[in-house]
């Protein structure tokens, strides 16, 4: 929006729209480097929730600069055309070597981080399976208690209930403010707040704008585990000076839980892992499992491996019958018995709305979400078929395949690991419904490898910058839990090192 003379109603060094990780890092990088940072954030103070304290509070560390290098690249790199990268290299470079001092950056400020053993979520790539990771204690809370210290420390301020509407330019094109409205009670302002280095775009991304996923995501609906603020804000404001989108089709997904009391989703936690985690010393892949279950489409069959990737499993699910005009995979079902349902919570308690903020206590036997209709059940798989409206036939001898598969020990359709080939054999059977969706978006306006946002020919629109989800710098091929907030520790301390110049 341009202005040819501004008045403000009050000014800062840097300003940073929406307070996750990616803008908190940024403040607090810039504030350490002299800037004097204004925060806006449109949520109240009180419930304030983004997809940070949302989220596990797992990061990626690579052990070192070339193992980042190396995953990142392959990552990158679009198949069968090893030329072709979803990210620029100067990036990708930047992020590989502020990615592996995330965790030094993190103690040298006092936070309460162990390392958490586990490869990249592909880790057949370069460095997919030396890449390391560290979780806060606390998790999700415990990292936004850290940047809350952090940022008070270094008396950066944080205006609540200030939702930023307008990027505000001058006759030469620099952002040099943000128009925005406070509210108080009832009362609204408008206000006009200034710049005078730079602004930061980091409001999150789109995964509670409706409009915008179902023109820029690769299947409808996709729903979100992660904060119902995230409306797609920074996509509209960054359009509007003319910033150049990327990643747009991209996201980091899977399949989850959705039911219409709620806004958001519920990731699924197919083994139970959050009950079976408490044997002593247990890691991801020694956890025991001792129940069995298979994901089917609309026609009862299975089509993947349930061994699922995390967060790319989402572009296995834009499989559309031109005849029946229709997703066969959308919605989905997992179907499970009686030993699942003996093992916790079929929904993560970990991250997310049924995690530690406990926006929904799901039960600990399921039972609150039998009686709420959530899960189906039946003594035979043929009636659970009809219940959920699936042939019978198709998914009582999809069960009995799958059985046999687990009674020889191999699953020729799909490559199921062994230690999960369990049959279903423990009435009743149960289901639930599956939908496409995940934590969150990746695409946005495109930065550079300085954090700066870029306008339609590349070059950088002046005074402006981003961090966080939004406009990430992954694009189709998700690095593993916690990568989000690997590039809020990574891409978010580059910003903030050039906006303070």
């Amino acid at each position: 929006m341009l202005v040819r003379s501004a008045s403000w109603d009050k000014t800062a060094d840097v300003v940073a729209i929406g307070y996750g990780a990616g803008s908190g890092v940024a403040a607090i990088t810039a504030a350490e480097n002299g800037a004097d940072v204004l925060i806006l954030e449109k949520q109240p103070r009180e419930g304030h929730r983004t997809n940070t304290n949302m989220s596990g509070g797992i990061y990626i560390t690579p052990y070192d600069y070339q193992v980042g290098l190396e995953y990142m690249t392959a990552l990158c790199r679009v198949a069968g055309f090893p030329n072709m990268l979803w990210t620029d290299r100067a990036t990708i470079r930047t992020w590989a070597e502020y990615a592996a001092t995330g965790a030094q950056w993190v103690k040298d400020r006092g936070g309460n981080i162990f390392p958490n053993p586990a490869p990249g979520e592909h880790p057949q790539l370069p460095g997919g399976a030396d890449v390391g990771k560290h979780r806060f204690r606390g998790m999700g809370m415990g990292l936004a208690r850290f940047l809350d210290e952090v940022v008070k420390a270094k008396k950066v301020s944080v205006a609540y209930e200030t939702t930023a509407v307008h990027l505000l330019t001058n006759l030469r094109g620099r952002v040099i403010g943000v128009e925005a409205v406070e509210t108080a009670g009832s009362r609204k302002k408008r206000v006009r707040i200034g710049a005078n280095k730079a602004v930061i775009l980091a409001p999150g991304g789109f995964e509670h704008d409706e409009e915008i996923k179902l023109q820029y995501l690769k299947v409808y609906p996709t729903w979100s585990t992660g904060t119902e603020f995230n409306t797609g804000d920074g996509i509209r404001m960054g359009i509007e000076v003319g910033a150049q989108m990327w990643h747009m089709n991209c996201v980091s997904a899977r399949f989850v839980f959705k039911f219409k009391e709620y806004p958001w989703a519920f990731a699924c936690d197919y083994l139970g892992r959050a009950q079976l985690a408490k044997a002593p010393g247990a890691t991801e892949e020694s956890i025991p499992v001792n129940s069995g279950h298979i994901i089917v489409d609309r026609d009862g069959k299975r089509f993947t491996s349930e061994n699922v990737k995390g967060h790319c499993l989402f572009y296995e699910l834009p499989v559309f019958d031109t005849h029946r005009l229709m997703y066969t995979r959308v919605p989905s079902y997992f179907i499970f018995d009686s030993r699942r349902m003996a093992n916790g919570p079929l929904a993560a308690v970990t991250s997310g709305p049924a995690g530690p903020l406990r926006l929904y206590n799901w039960s600990p036997d399921n039972s609150k979400e039998i009686e709420r209709g959530w899960v189906k059940t039946d003594n035979t798989i043929k009636g659970l078929a009809r219940k959920i409206g699936l042939p019978a036939d198709n998914l009582d001898r999809t069960v009995r395949n799958f059985n046999k598969y687990c009674a020889a020990g191999k699953d020729p359709d799909f490559s199921r690991s062994k230690r999960e080939l369990l049959p279903l054999d423990s009435p009743p059977y149960c289901a639930m419904e599956l939908w496409p969706g995940g934590p969150n978006t990746q695409g946005g306006p495109r930065r550079n490898s300085k954090g700066q946002i870029l306008n339609a020919d590349g070059n950088p629109i002046p005074g402006l910058y981003g961090a966080g989800e939004l406009g990430s710098v992954y694009g189709m091929l998700y690095p593993g839990g916690g990568g989000n907030l690997t590039e809020c520790f990574a891409m978010g301390r580059v910003v903030g090192e050039n906006v303070a110049k």
